[in-house]
């Protein structure tokens, strides 16, 4: 799709390179993390700038619709927002009961990368997954999953779930009194008007990641090469910093 000289390198992911005794890679086309359909009906940057707002994992997997994840996930966390090389990294810091602190580092990384731990916070450890958003149209987008599991199937436990339940199973009742990702993108319109929003300071990551796409934007524009694309062979090895990690006090 593009001249030869400009072809870049297929690069290799550091978390499906170095599997530990065990563990072996899952595969999933369902659009986990995307928190509805198959087909998600919305633009997809509404998806991508849910990976850097973390708040919202408080107050809709929390406060709106109750625990849809973990206990653990619904802490008050202390949250930086930081611009990385090739997109936007939030780490989030939650007290533990035993004086240790849960550190959580999530990424969204150009082209169309989110870079987000089992937000079930099965191990602690660097993240298992990577989701590839793929844009078909305007107003619609699929994701692709790889992780590394250790169990058949446990790439679709991190989905989340209402009283058990998995967001296909609910009834439209359910699905209006407990609103999870799907119905807060999908309720922006199919192409939310930016226009209309009054970000605080708490959107930072979310105002961090527009300035660094409409960046890359423009270097193309300009002739450049954008982030996340790379030349070299010795550049094919992508590492993340993102993960579940568990800090001693």
């Amino acid at each position: 799709m593009g001249p030869p000289q400009k072809q870049p390198v297929l690069p290799r992911f550091e978390p499906f390179e170095q599997l530990e005794a065990g563990e072996f890679l899952e595969a999933d086309d369902r659009s986990i993390g995307g928190g509805g359909p198959v087909i998600v009906d919305c633009n997809w940057f509404q998806h991508f700038e849910n990976v850097v707002d973390p708040w919202h994992v408080m107050v809709l997997h929390g406060s709106f619709s109750g625990t849809q994840f973990t206990e653990t996930m619904l802490r008050a966390p202390q949250i930086t927002f930081e611009t990385t090389a090739r997109g936007v990294k939030v780490t989030s810091l939650r007290a533990l009961d035993d004086g240790s602190v849960f550190r959580r580092v999530t990424e969204a990384c150009v082209p169309t990368w989110r870079v987000v731990p089992n937000p079930r916070v099965g191990q602690y450890a660097r993240v298992e997954s990577i989701g590839f958003v793929l844009p078909i149209d305007d107003t619609h987008f699929r994701i692709y999953t790889v992780a590394r599991v250790r169990e058949p199937g446990e790439l679709a436990g991190f989905r989340s779930r209402q009283g058990g339940k998995l967001w296909s199973e609910l009834t439209p009742e359910e699905h209006r009194r407990f609103p999870g990702d799907y119905e807060a993108q999908k309720s922006q319109g199919d192409i939310t008007w930016h226009s209309h929003e009054n970000l605080a300071t708490s959107d930072r990551g979310i105002a961090l990641l527009r300035r660094l796409v409409l960046a890359q934007v423009q270097v193309v524009t300009e002739g450049g090469d954008p982030a996340g694309v790379s030349f070299e062979p010795a550049d094919e090895l992508v590492s993340f910093e993102a993960g579940n990690f568990r800090d001693p006090a």
